[in-house]
This record gives C-alpha cells, sequence and structure tokens, in this order.
C-alpha cells in the first residue's frame, strides 16, 4: 500500500487528484476466480491447449488478459530474414480485443498491428491472413489471447458466423500455438455453436463472472475483494468499505461487478479528495452512485443514505411489478 499525503481537510490539486486517479485505475485485486483463471491460462500457455473463458461484461476478463500479457515483455532479437540481419519484436503474449461488428480481415490487420506491422491496414483478407502466420512465427508468440469473440458475429446471419468460425479454425490450425479467446458467455457461444470441429478443440469454457451474495461463503468472498480494494485506495486512511453494512450496499449498487465498482469508486473519490478527506465516508459513495446511469435498472434506487439497508427488500423492489 502506497502512503499518500494527508490532506487534513484541505482540497487536493488538480495534478494531486489525477495521480491519485491513475491509481485507482492500476488496482488489480487477485481475487479467488480471478487466480484460478489467471492459473488456467498459464496452464494453456505451458501445455499448449487452448481454452474459451466466457463471463459477464465488467467481471474483470480484459483485467485478467493484460495482466498476464505483462508477465512477459516483450524483447528485440537479431535474425536473418531473406538474407538480411532483421532486428524483430519478441512477442511471447500477444493480445488484441476486437472491435465492434469485426470480420477476420479485421482481426487480423490488429494482430498485425499489435505485431508492429507498419502496413496492418493494407491488404486482402487472405493476404493478411497469410502475414500474420508469418509474423507470428517470426515473433516467436507462444500464445495468442483474442478478446471480445463475440464482436466477430454482431451481425445475425448464421453465414457470417460460420465463416468466422471458419476462419478462426484455420488460423488455429496453421499456426499451432495456443489460443485464448475471451468474451461475452451467451453471444461468444454461439460462435462454437456454428463450428463443431472449433468447439471441439476448446471443450474447457470456463466462466468469469460477477460476485454472489447469497451464501455465508459468498458473503465473506465479496468482502475479502472490498478489503483488498480499500487497501490500496489513493486515501491517508482506510474507509473500510468492508464493513458488513457498507459491503452489503456497495453489492446492490453493483451488484458484485468489478467494472461498476470501479465507476462508482472513481467518482466517489473525486467527491472525498476535492472535500479534503482522507478517506471515503458514506456521502461520497452517495454522490458517486448518483453519477452512474442504470438503464437496465429502471427501479435502482441510491443505497448510501446511512440508514438501515435490507438488500433483499431492496432486490425484491427492482423485480417488474406483477400485472
Amino acid at each position: 500500500m502506497q502512503n499518500y499525503t494527508r490532506l487534513n481537510g484541505t482540497p487536493i490539486t488538480e495534478e494531486d487528484l489525477q495521480q491519485r486517479l491513475l491509481g485507482l485505475k492500476k488496482i488489480v485485486v487477485h481475487h479467488r476466480r480471478f487466480q484460478e483463471l489467471y492459473q488456467v491460462i498459464h496452464d494453456s500457455h505451458l501445455l499448449k491447449n487452448g481454452a474459451a473463458i466466457l463471463g459477464d461484461t465488467g467481471a474483470g476478463k480484459s483485467t485478467l488478459f493484460k495482466t498476464y500479457e505483462e508477465r512477459y515483455a516483450r524483447t528485440k532479437k537479431i535474425k536473418i530474414l531473406g538474407g538480411h540481419k532483421v532486428e524483430c519484436d519478441i512477442v511471447p503474449i500477444l493480445r488484441v480485443e476486437l472491435d465492434s461488428n469485426s470480420r477476420p480481415a479485421n482481426v487480423a490487420s490488429k494482430l498485425l498491428q499489435q505485431l508492429g506491422d507498419p502496413l496492418y491496414d493494407r491488404g486482402t483478407e487472405k493476404q493478411l491472413t497469410a502475414r500474420v502466420k508469418n509474423h507470428i512465427k517470426d515473433a516467436e508468440v507462444e500464445l495468442l489471447i483474442i478478446d471480445e469473440i463475440q464482436h466477430l458475429i454482431d451481425t445475425e446471419t448464421q453465414r457470417v458466423i460460420r465463416k468466422a468460425a471458419d476462419w478462426l479454425k484455420q488460423l488455429l490450425n496453421d499456426i499451432n500455438i495456443p489460443i485464448i479467446f475471451g468474451g461475452i458467455k451467451e453471444d461468444a457461444k454461439r460462435i462454437f455453436a456454428s463450428n463443431r470441429q472449433l468447439d471441439e478443440r476448446f471443450p474447457y469454457k470456463p466462466s468469469f463472472v460477477g460476485f454472489n451474495y447469497s451464501t455465508v461463503d459468498q458473503i465473506k468472498e465479496f468482502r475479502v475483494f472490498l478489503k483488498s480494494m480499500d487497501k490500496e485506495l489513493p486515501l491517508a486512511e482506510r474507509s473500510h468499505l468492508y464493513d458488513p453494512l457498507l459491503a452489503k450496499k456497495i453489492f446492490y449498487a453493483t451488484l458484485g461487478i468489478p467494472r461498476t465498482l470501479y465507476h462508482l469508486l472513481h467518482h466517489s473519490l473525486i467527491s472525498a479528495l476535492r472535500s479534503g478527506k482522507d478517506k471515503l465516508e458514506e456521502s461520497d459513495l452517495e454522490y458517486g452512485f448518483s453519477l452512474l446511469s442504470f438503464e437496465t435498472r429502471p427501479k435502482v434506487v441510491n443505497p448510501f443514505h446511512g440508514k438501515v439497508f435490507d438488500l433483499q427488500v431492496a432486490l425484491e423492489n427492482e423485480k417488474p411489478s406483477k400485472s
């Protein structure tokens, strides 16, 4: 835990505020499920077998992939290519995050960009794919991670889905290195359902979902996660986010999704720091929550009001009314 200067009621400077918010972005809590799936990636890397990690939006898949990628630094190496000495980038872990409405050519282009090809956006799908295969070999890539795979099937037509699945299967066969796929669970499953051979290559599809808060063990796990977050917050004092009542309110506010928690803490930290506080108070969380948008939760209420809070009643009140 980094030591932060006490504010003692003096509003923070904008420069210090930006540095502290940057510190919040860098927090990565290796909770139980995170560690389990990190091991899945590591095993796939070492044992040369692929996996598809599918789950909820905001649960932490992308953070997991970035964390693993950062473990293996890129280096430079002199190689003889085409009879000439060439300085090549050595990329042990090649990770790409797909954009919306991607097609195989877009994926190939993005892979080439990550591999440092200056002409990454030039050529047909066939040409781009051929260059990807060559670059992956030259860069000595050991593991390929393709995140947000569901963007390959944003178009609903079955023909497009089959074409994307065929392309992925062929790429997998040709490069002969393990691949980790990541994506939104229900959407990404459609691409495997469209190609039996691809699906058979990835029989292991572990889920990365948000926290639950029903059993004693689930409540403990979420509070331990909050305690770890609390320890790393860019504040001079602990905020005790893991207090039983406050943890319950935070779960309701975020439904156990880490990304939503980061958004809540971002706005709450700004409120606290600009008020010269050295820890978060519930009033800061109340303000932070008021800035969030919950389009899929029209009946959500702000739980941070300092009063007794019943989680089950609050969740029940959000359910659609029976007509």
